[in-house]
């Protein structure tokens, strides 16, 4: 077997081992091209930061890495992890890490993120033996969002640009790498902006994606809230998708507001993710 970069290898390979290794998995994931050619983009994934496994002449498992400056460090991002069923239990996983890290040393890269679900605890295991910790809990909400109509309080315009100083000036906690500044930036041809007025003041915002139905990010000014800004959001929202259907991702579970506005909505909470860290 070879450990190689995946800077040449054809994306539909990828997608071929990525599909066959989450077939099986807690919650099957199945990607086409496409999405995964968007995911790539999004997520800032470097394909010659990324590595394969091959046996044989045949891709049989792989690791997509993003980079990207987090809270002032310089991160290496896990994007996704797989390996086919016939090659598990070969320790495959570390070699291709070792591989990796040989790779990152030059860039000074500071630490290395991932996520995993809350209940794969042999992954979890097989990562703290890596030397990764468990850094915060992400939980993740869809479903119907059932929104009772009331007069709003605030003007929902749509918005051409996004607003960061503004923006992030709601946050309390900071959103997780699919859902951070630059995947925004990134899919910012994919997302529509909403904006939430009072009196001429922005107040609030939304970024959904109105073809997944995802809300990206959702914040409001910590002096209104409490007060419909957000479910006024969600109601243009679901006039954009002309659905009630709401997917939520990888919040931040010390956000007590923002879980408690989507149970308001009546939104399942059936997964949840644990983002864990390694410092290099």
């Amino acid at each position: 077997m070879k450990i190689i970069a995946l800077t040449h290898v054809d994306l539909q390979e990828i997608v071929q081992v990525l599909n066959e290794s989450f077939a099986d998995y807690i919650i099957p994931l199945q990607l086409k091209a496409d999405q995964l050619a968007i995911k790539i983009a999004v997520e800032n994934v470097q394909l010659d930061l990324s590595v394969g496994v091959v046996d044989q002449g045949k891709l049989v498992g792989f690791m997509l890495h993003a980079i990207n400056q987090v809270e002032g460090k310089l991160t290496a991002y896990n994007a996704a992890t797989g390996v086919v069923p016939t090659h598990r239990g070969q320790g495959l996983v570390s070699k291709m890490y070792a591989f990796l890290l040989d790779r990152l040393q030059p860039l000074q890269v500071e630490q290395l993120v991932l996520e995993v679900i809350e209940g794969n605890q042999s992954a979890i295991r097989a990562y703290e033996k890596m030397g990764y910790h468990k850094a915060r809990k992400l939980i993740c909400f869809e479903g119907e969002a059932q929104v009772m109509p009331r007069n709003s309080p605030v003007e929902v315009i749509e918005l051409d640009a996004f607003n960061w100083p503004v923006f992030t000036a709601f946050w309390d906690v900071q959103p997780s790498w699919q859902n951070a500044v630059p995947a925004m930036e990134n899919s910012k041809a994919r997302c529509r902006i909403l904006g939430a007025y009072k009196e001429d003041q922005l107040v609030g915002y939304l970024i959904l994606n109105p073809t997944s139905k995802r809300v990206l990010q959702l914040a409001v000014d910590s002096k209104h809230r409490r007060q419909g800004v957000a479910t006024h959001l969600i109601q243009t929202m679901n006039e954009i998708t002309a659905s009630k259907e709401v997917y939520v991702y990888n919040i931040d579970d010390t956000s007590e507001a923002a879980a408690a506005f989507f149970h308001q909505l009546k939104l399942k909470n059936d997964l949840a993710q644990f983002e864990m860290k390694r410092i290099l």
